[in-house]
């Protein structure tokens, strides 16, 4: 297309009179469109290219607001503003004069004989003119976007198609900002990866920098432009909502660093976010076909129907699972606070359902930073997590292994949405990838034992309730209690009968590694108080707590006085 220029408006022969006042030096930029100023906020809707028309009306008298303007218009890379000033103004503002020249932003003069109405057909006029060589441009594009859709590329392909059709590099992130895939300029002076962490799946830009978005971007129709901050001067960034089936999938960004884009690389970026809506609605809906069938094969692998070794190593792969690796499996409980607040049932179910996938995410987001690899999937109220042990030569438990990094993603988890009240149980160690069932088992065990004997532990480990699991599943409950009252039967009566807590005061003793101070601290008592306690419990006790086997059987009686206090409890923990 023949460009239209500032200087080509100014040699129009039904505009005689129009003269430049400032912006000398960039009387060759293009119009690509011509847009009235009626509001001082409108900078979001102009795009690089515009020619401004104003009379001035909206800042005749306030100057902060007239250098403001002008230096907008010009990080836009608007073609220049056309001010009629006779009515209003008297005449143009020095300072908006001074700023335009310092940022080379044109301002024309309009006289008062011509209507800015006028002056907008002239100009839209002249653009027509030049429409059919912008059409085989548009065509130009389209081809390129829809060769490389039909090619199957994906994502990866299509980015790359984008930055070359608006010559600068090109991000692409889902809804919530995370990274889907992104393409660099070779003739980028600010290589992206030196500002921002690119990770799959994870938030490119920081917060401060997304706090500045219209809460409704999503809907917008045209790009928006932000700043990135650099030392060397702000980058520019041209953002741009993408959508598909009336569901928002995300953000073009473009690092607009190499060239600013003209009105031609604004329709490409416009007709890419389609195809990459497209994309991206396939690739959501092969992405839950895949869940459905992945859902199936756990479903047949935690419920013990795959016997064929050979099946589930190719089912394993198959599903992002590697079979001749050792598994520990993780299980998180919740509580379904959308079905219990009422309301649309189908509702309800759907926004119990997204939450557990943010929840997953935040597991996936804990999990690359303590450098874990697992799995996560969910059914009903709880989600489970399969995580890859990186050494098939692990003795340890895995309460060693893994008690840091879940002690941290129960943080994580309640931090994100505490109103689900996650508890998580962790099996042990599974040395065979058939025998995943058997460390999910466990898993749901820790549970429900922890919930039992109310263990103050945010995380429940398998193997460090495993004397409780033993102690719960004796079937007759008198030998149980015969051995409790055998231990603690005396302790038991003379607090009843004192209204003491000598009981309380024993358990503190023995949680304390046998420490007096350290007990007398977790109770808030005085050294010299919890020792007068201690003496009156061996005097009850008739035991000086010195034989091995005396104190075993103490402690046994304390393990059995949780079991019994809270009774068995059949509930399972998953619901």
């Amino acid at each position: 297309m023949i460009a239209f220029t500032v200087k080509e408006l100014l040699k129009k022969d039904n505009l005689k009179g129009i003269k430049v006042v400032a912006g000398h030096p960039k009387t060759e930029n293009v119009i690509a469109n011509v847009n009235i100023m009626d509001n001082p906020n409108a900078f979001d809707w102009f795009t690089t290219g515009d020619f401004i028309l104003t009379t001035g009306y909206i800042f005749k008298d306030d100057p902060q607001l007239q250098i403001r303007i002008i230096r907008e218009l010009a990080d836009i890379n608007c073609s220049g503003i056309g001010i009629k000033p006779k009515r209003f103004l008297g005449e143009i503002p020095a300072c908006m004069i001074e700023e335009a020249n310092r940022v080379n932003l044109p301002i024309v003069e309009i006289p008062f004989d011509y209507p800015l109405s006028f002056v907008s057909s002239v100009i839209n006029n002249e653009i027509l003119k030049r429409e059919d060589s912008m059409l085989k441009k548009l065509f130009t594009t389209h081809d390129a976007l829809t060769k490389c859709s039909l090619e199957g590329g994906g994502l990866d392909e299509l980015v790359k198609v984008v930055t070359k059709l608006v010559g600068n590099p090109v991000l692409i992130v889902d809804s919530k900002w995370r990274l889907l895939t992104y393409a660099e300029h070779p003739d980028n002076p600010h290589q992206i990866t030196n500002y921002l962490e690119l990770h799959r799946k994870e938030k490119v830009f920081p917060e401060e920098f997304l706090e500045d978005m219209p809460q409704n971007i999503s809907d917008f129709k045209k790009s928006i432009k932000r700043r990135f901050p650099n030392p060397q001067g702000d980058i520019v960034c041209r953002i741009l909502p993408f959508q598909a089936d009336k569901s928002s999938y995300g953000f073009l960004i473009v690092w607009e660093t190499v060239m600013k884009m003209t009105a031609i690389e604004y329709m490409a970026l416009e007709a890419a976010a389609t195809n990459v809506a497209l994309e991206r609605l396939k690739t959501r809906q092969i992405e839950e076909a895949r869940h459905l069938l992945q859902q199936d094969f756990f479903d047949d692998l935690l419920e013990g129907k795959i016997e064929s070794v050979h099946a589930a190593n190719y089912l394993a792969e198959f599903h992002s699972l590697d079979p001749s690796r050792n598994y520990i499996t993780l299980v998180i409980k919740l509580d379904n606070a959308y079905e219990n607040a009422g309301g649309d049932p189908l509702l309800a179910r759907t926004q119990f359902t997204k939450a557990k996938e943010e929840l997953i995410n935040v597991i996936d987001h804990v999990a690359y930073l303590s450098n874990q690899s697992l799995l996560s999937i969910h059914r009903g109220t709880f989600i489970i997590s399969f995580i890859k042990v990186k050494d098939n030569s692990l003795n340890q438990s895995s309460s060693l292994y893994l008690k840091p990094f879940v002690q941290e993603l129960f943080s994580a988890l309640t931090q994100t949405n505490p109103k689900l009240n996650p508890r998580i149980g962790v099996g042990k160690v599974s040395p065979e990838f058939l025998e995943l069932r058997k460390s999910y088992t466990q898993a749901q065990e820790a549970i429900r034992i922890a919930s039992q004997v109310k263990s103050e532990s945010v995380v429940a480990f398998y193997e460090e309730l495993l004397i409780y699991h033993v102690l719960d599943s004796v079937n007759n409950r008198d030998t149980l209690d015969e051995l409790y009252q055998s231990a603690l039967g005396r302790l038991i009566d003379y607090d009843k009968t004192n209204r003491t807590n000598l009981v309380e005061t024993l358990e503190h003793y023995f949680q304390s590694g046998g420490n007096i101070s350290d007990a007398a601290k977790t109770m808030y008592l005085h050294r010299n108080t919890f020792i007068y306690r201690f003496e009156k419990i061996k005097s009850i006790l008739r035991s000086e707590l010195k034989n091995p086997d005396e104190v075993f059987k103490i402690q046994m009686g304390l393990l059995i006085m949780k079991i019994l206090r809270n009774g068995k409890s059949n509930e399972n923990p998953l619901g």
